[in-house]
């Protein structure tokens, strides 16, 4: 058990290939959620939990309409508190 364990240990890593499933999808759709819409053209920063904003909550489906990601809003502004 020991030397399959360290035979494992000793194989190099393969990097993970990297999906985007937008890449396809026109320059022109709109952001998919809040957070894409609020964080364009602004720099990233790290915030504590109780600043960011009230979540969405979508269905679990993958939709599109005009070429466009369209996912199904269920409710909005739905917060951890």
């Amino acid at each position: 058990m020991l030397l399959l364990l360290s035979a494992i240990m000793t194989m190099p890593a393969a990097d993970m290939p990297v999906i985007n499933p937008n890449a396809n999808q026109p320059a022109n759709c709109p952001a998919t959620s809040r957070y894409e819409a609020a964080r364009r053209g602004k720099t990233p920063r790290a915030r504590k939990l109780g600043e960011l904003p009230d979540a969405d909550m979508y269905k679990a489906v993958y939709r599109r309409v005009g070429g466009c990601e369209a996912p199904i809003v269920v409710k909005f502004g739905v917060s951890g508190r």
